[in-house]
């Protein structure tokens, strides 16, 4: 019963300091925020978490899992590498909406500390070592004209990053976004299949 309650205020600090990041981005919020708005005293919130940036942290974490979860589901009946890809593509455009992964620069570069920035980096390597894998995939069965798995990675992940950016950026031309979104996905994996 204890640990339920013990999860149960977590919960409840989490999602009343996700609210405070929504509210006024995670670099404003302060932890006085966060007590006035979730109704726990100051000592209860730092019972549970030593920092902003561990709870930010945790929330990453959690989203991140809960991200994993779903690509692995949705990619899990493609047989084709290269449809997975265009998939994951799209699956990774659909978390533009979501406030907490938007936030994810703003705080990896800014107020996140180094300890935290490791553990916000190892969230970061199971995407890339799946996405990886889908390559060797690929590479294995003849369809890319590169054959380095790594690179490929490492360059698919950063257009759709600076994508995700510029859509961020520019709500107010969300549908031709969308758009060039998914053409350059195409044009993408277009240019690199044999």
């Amino acid at each position: 019963m204890e640990k339920m309650k013990k999860e149960s205020t977590r919960q409840i600090i989490l999602k009343a300091a996700l609210e405070c990041f929504i509210k006024n981005g995670y670099v404003n919020t302060s932890m006085n925020d966060i007590v006035n708005h979730s109704g726990i005293s100051k000592g209860g919130i730092y019972w549970h978490f030593k920092s902003k940036e561990e709870m930010f942290v945790q929330m990453i974490e959690e989203e991140y899992e809960i991200w994993l979860n779903r690509v692995y589901s949705a990619l899990s009946d493609i047989p084709d590498p290269i449809g997975k890809l265009k998939k994951y593509g799209q699956l990774f455009y659909s978390q533009v909406d979501l406030p907490i992964f938007r936030w994810i620069p703003e705080s990896y570069w800014g107020e996140v500390g180094e300890h935290y920035r490791e553990r916000l980096n190892q969230c970061y390597s199971k995407d890339d070592e799946f996405i990886s894998a889908i390559f060797e995939d690929a590479i294995s069965q003849g369809k890319l004209k590169m054959t380095d798995p790594k690179a490929l990675t490492w360059i698919y992940i950063s257009i759709l990053e600076g994508l995700f950016a510029q859509l961020s950026l520019q709500w107010e031309n969300r549908e031709t976004l969308n758009d060039y979104f998914e053409q350059a996905i195409v044009i993408f994996l277009d240019g690199i299949k044999k």
